[in-house]
């Protein structure tokens, strides 16, 4: 039996129709990479602290952030009742002595900013547009750096205007202080572009979230155990090159080279390497972890 036909067009079937349905081109302004990228910045920044999703996806970032402040706070009060020499923290190892919060903090967002993309498949639409496989590397590590700087960089901020807080003469501690300002925010700004660079660098390479989680935790974390256990039992060259396993060792030596002050607890004062080799080697891993990453996507999104 022939199909029913309709009768305003005379041959076609009833049930092939044509609709409009109000696709338009788009004539208004291109803003381009730049903002292409800034846009993705934000976002990934906002993602590294959990805003803009569910409640469970704020415990990490925030927790941690947290934890990573309050010996700050205890610090001050320690130095306002006994005196600031009994104080276990200072500006020069605070995060030396943080380091493994910081380890967590960069093992549970570093695969949160760029893992999602990879098992949602999305990144073919990123790049689709405006959006170069540069522009994304950059927009990511950038985010990552950022949320690590913040960490990082807040508990110095505690311990400087805590120190200035509670001195009788403000003026005076104020003018103390400053002499502190590239150790409270250069040192952060080091470890966050090291430690950032190395993290998303793993964590780009596996979709799987629990598989990065494991190698960032693996070498920031067990590593961390293994540089003390080799720094402090064995004698020559092991000595000196073992703890390298360990990034907060050569991030600590190049803080040293840059800002001064040795921190006692690190490999870096018993090791007979110089400081400036410890600088060559955090260039070349940062070098090296940021060209990985934009190789790993050059073969990705296509």
């Amino acid at each position: 039996m022939p199909p029913e036909t309709s009768a305003a067009t005379p041959g076609i079937p009833a049930a092939s129709e044509i609709y409009d349905i109000g696709y338009r081109g788009y004539d208004g302004p291109r803003l381009g990479r730049v903002y292409a990228t800034w846009s993705l910045f934000l976002a990934s920044l906002r993602a590294a602290f959990g805003l803009g999703r569910p409640a469970r996806a704020k415990i990490a970032p925030w927790g941690l952030a947290a934890i990573a402040i309050i010996p700050a706070g205890v610090s001050l009060a320690i130095a306002a009742s006994v005196g600031a020499e009994f104080s276990p923290f200072s500006y020069d190892n605070y995060l030396w002595q943080m380091q493994a919060i910081f380890g967590l903090f960069v093992a549970a967002q570093a695969p949160e900013l760029v893992g999602g993309d990879q098992r949602h498949r999305v990144l073919a639409l990123y790049f689709s547009h405006a959006l170069e496989r540069l522009d994304y590397v950059i927009a990511k590590l950038g985010a990552l750096v950022a949320a690590l700087f913040i960490v990082m960089g807040a508990p110095m901020l505690v311990l400087f205007f805590g120190r200035i807080l509670s001195a009788t003469d403000l003026v005076a501690a104020f003018g103390d202080e400053l002499g502190s300002v590239p150790q409270v925010l250069g040192a952060p700004l080091l470890h966050a572009i090291g430690v950032g660079a190395v993290a998303l660098a793993i964590a780009a390479f596996t979709p799987r979230r629990a598989y990065a989680t494991g190698a960032i935790i693996a070498l920031f974390i067990v590593g961390s155990g293994i540089a003390e256990a080799v720094a402090f039992g064995t004698d020559g060259p092991l000595r000196d090159i073992g703890p390298l396993i360990n990034p907060f060792v050569w991030l600590d030596g190049t803080r040293d080279w840059l800002l001064g002050s040795t921190v006692a607890e690190s490999p870096v004062a018993r090791s007979g390497l110089s400081l400036a080799t410890y600088g060559l080697i955090t260039l070349v891993a940062v070098l090296v972890s940021i060209g990985l990453t934009i190789w790993r996507y050059r073969r990705l999104g296509t």
